[in-house]
């Protein structure tokens, strides 16, 4: 999430977005911020769906790293890609690396962060 500093206070760049619609409540800024809204939680279901698959997809690609490394030793047979950018095996490992990774940092990303408001403490007189 982005954060901007505003007049030495931290605010979220998608509160101070809303802030910028107009004053008067117009049907075209209800639209807006309707579609704004709708935007970002598709967005953050588009992101769930992404870190869901890319620990699979990495998965495969060391496969691929794997196989291509283990045909350039002789223990199995040809790889389906012999020649250009893809033919090496510290490509497919790094891209796997790589897409890990990605989506680790993704994840962490989506962690909603807690509120730190103070917590009312049971009263023990009895």
């Amino acid at each position: 999430m982005l954060v901007t500093r505003l007049g030495g206070v931290l605010e979220a760049a998608g509160v101070r977005t809303a802030t910028t619609l107009p004053a008067a409540s117009s049907t075209f800024g209800a639209k807006l911020e309707k579609a704004w809204r709708r935007t970002v939680a598709t967005s953050s279901q588009a992101a769930d769906v992404l870190v869901a698959l890319v620990t699979p997809i990495a998965v495969v690609v060391l496969v691929f790293g794997l196989w291509r490394l283990s045909a350039d030793m002789g223990w199995t047979e040809t790889f389906p890609i012999s020649a250009g950018f893809f033919s090496h095996w510290q490509v497919w490992i790094a891209l796997a690396i790589g897409l890990k990774l990605g989506g680790s940092a993704l994840a962490a990303k989506m962690v909603p962060v807690e509120t730190s408001e103070p917590v009312a403490k049971p009263d023990r007189r009895a």
